[in-house]
């Protein structure tokens, strides 16, 4: 098709993300107040978070230069990686199932340059409408249209329809990239200064350029892409282009928005001494001027010494010195399933691999893991889950487990529900050991904490007594979950098959039988009606194609699953 022109092309001068590629080394990092000198950290700020809790796990390998990573809102489940190249694949299930889209003869890629940004209409699940934001052949910056096929699973590259292009001939750095829907419906847009050492087109604090600013358009949908000004843009009817909405920064890697609070997170590329972070409030009319380059950080860059604040200064709410990284990767307010992370703002940097948190409001900046990463981004799930691309060429998963053995676990988030629920306080000496196999005793405990049985006087087994889990075993019975495993007997160490399983949590549940056969190594076997009935309820798929293993033992984080499915 016929590429659309932006309404207003842009020929100021050009350039990116200033991620010198080296590393540093050091521990925690030098907070500093706004205006104030920096100074090292005495204490840490306190949280539930404890010290090298957070932590990261690979999802999988095998991508190129990925720059990002996000989810569709289409309740698909899957994470979007974008590649410099220009591909954007889908992982599901921990692996990487198909591309999304290639616009790579479209664009040209490599340092900073390449396939930047990429969101997705808040409407996409029903309009199907994408925006990716790149560098065309030449360096100036596109930010394009597409829409996926039908089945959403692919975007064509005869979809991209340009909107918005930006002059940035000049120089190869600097190019921004982030893109991202506010809570307003509105698409921003984190564009850089246009590249060269200190901003020497001084782009940053102009009006008249797009470089070096936050933008905030309105797309259309139309059949040709163009967009609307928001009418409450700072700039409407005053000196300085219409689309801009703040100022005043070198590189902003990364901006997000909280999605509890809708405060926008701005990680700003500092030059030489300083990476920082920067906070606007949900109701914050813009126009706000972050400072670059008359100052970097708190410091002042022109002049070096006695600058004076520019007008409509915006300070940040975190920095941090050269001593601990060179390149800020800004990150997102956790609102995931872990409980310990909530609230926290989760950041990095791509030169050290370092990894902090600050509160929401920001300060207190606290360094949480120094891995050997190059961290090129953070994404969120569609369920607010964490995480992060390292450029060469991995997805990670970004988490905080309570168990110190549970970081690799394919049901983490369950085992996290269990925790949080009082069902289980792991196996002990802060372990959940969620490969053992799960006892009948055991078993009996999980249920009678999960459906809060009352306990009774009644002794109903022989060979239970005076072990712990007496009580839940005889509670369990009493609400008629189960009748032991022989007269008098309920065998409480003997392991819980996954056929048990079924049948204790179809007690449990009540649920009704079904007609349906969904298994075929569990034919005639006992158990089979609950197994069908657990299927039919969606509280399992089985351990494989027409299979469940009815004969298998229950691991604790299989237990784990079953749980939160059925009680959620």
């Amino acid at each position: 098709m016929t590429v659309q022109r932006s309404r207003r092309a842009r020929f100021f001068g050009s350039p990116m993300l200033a991620a010198a590629m080296v590393a540093s080394a050091g521990a925690a990092p030098a907070v500093a107040k706004v205006g104030g000198p920096v100074a090292e950290p005495t204490d840490l700020a306190p949280t539930a978070l404890l010290s090298g809790q957070l932590t990261v796990v690979k999802v999988t390998g095998s991508l190129s230069s990925p720059l990002g990573v996000t989810h569709a809102g289409d309740g698909s489940g899957r994470l979007f990686v974008v590649e410099r190249g220009g591909r954007v694949r889908i992982v599901k299930g921990g692996k990487i199932i198909s591309t999304f889209l290639d616009i790579s003869n479209h664009l040209t890629s490599g340092g900073e340059r390449g396939l930047l940004g990429l969101a997705f209409h808040p409407d996409f699940a029903a309009n199907g409408f994408l925006f990716v934001y790149y560098t065309r052949p030449g360096g100036d910056i596109v930010i394009s249209r597409m829409q996926a096929n039908a089945a959403r699973t692919f975007a064509s590259a005869n979809t991209l329809d340009t909107i918005l292009t930006i002059g940035h001939g000049l120089h190869s750095n600097h190019n921004g990239g982030a893109l991202a829907f506010g809570p307003d419906g509105y698409l921003y847009a984190g564009v850089g200064d246009g590249g060269g050492a200190g901003d020497p087109e001084e782009n940053a604090q102009r009006l008249d350029t797009l470089l070096g600013k936050i933008l905030r358009i309105n797309p259309t949908l139309g059949p040709s892409a163009t967009y609307a000004i928001p009418a409450d843009n700072p700039f409407v009817g005053q000196t300085g282009d219409d689309e801009i909405w703040d100022y005043g920064l070198r590189n902003p890697w990364r901006i997000t928005f909280d999605r509890t609070t809708g405060h926008l997170y701005i990680a700003d590329v500092g030059q030489g001494r300083r990476e920082e972070v920067n906070l606007e409030d949900v109701a914050d009319p813009g126009g706000n001027n972050f400072g670059w380059d008359v100052l970097e950080g708190s410091l002042c860059y022109e002049p070096t010494t006695n600058c004076s604040l520019p007008a409509n200064y915006k300070g940040p709410v975190a920095q941090y010195t050269h001593t601990y990284g060179c390149s800020i990767t800004g990150g997102y307010v956790y609102r995931g399933s872990h409980r310990d992370l909530q609230g926290l703002y989760v950041f990095g940097d791509y030169c050290s691999g370092r990894l902090w948190t600050m509160p929401a409001a920001g300060g207190n900046e606290t360094l949480r893991r120094d891995t050997s990463l190059n961290i090129s981004s953070f994404g969120e799930s569609e369920t607010g889950e964490l995480y992060l691309t390292d450029l060469n060429g991995s997805l990670y998963r970004v988490i905080a487990p309570e168990f110190s053995d549970i970081a690799s676990s394919t049901f983490i988030d369950n085992i996290h529900w269990l925790f949080y629920e009082g069902i289980t306080g792991g196996c002990g000496g802060g372990r959940f050991c969620p490969r053992s196999a799960v006892t009948r005793v055991q078993m009996a405990q999980f249920l009678v904490r999960a459906f809060h049985y009352p306990t009774t006087a009644t002794d109903y087994f022989t060979d239970d007594n005076g072990i712990v889990g007496e009580s839940s075993i005889n509670a369990l019975a009493e609400a008629g979950i189960t009748g032991g495993c022989a007269p008098n007997l309920f065998c409480p160490t003997r392991p819980v098959t996954r056929a048990q399983m079924a049948i204790f949590l179809v007690n449990a549940l009540n649920l009704p039988p079904s007609a349906t056969d969904f298994f075929d190594d569990d034919d005639g076997k006992t158990g089979e009606s609950s197994i069908n009935a657990l299927a039919a309820a969606g509280l399992t798929g089985g351990c494989g194609t027409r299979r469940y293993c009815p004969t298998s033992n229950v691991t604790r984080e299989q237990m784990a699953a079953f749980l939160h499915r059925a009680l959620t």
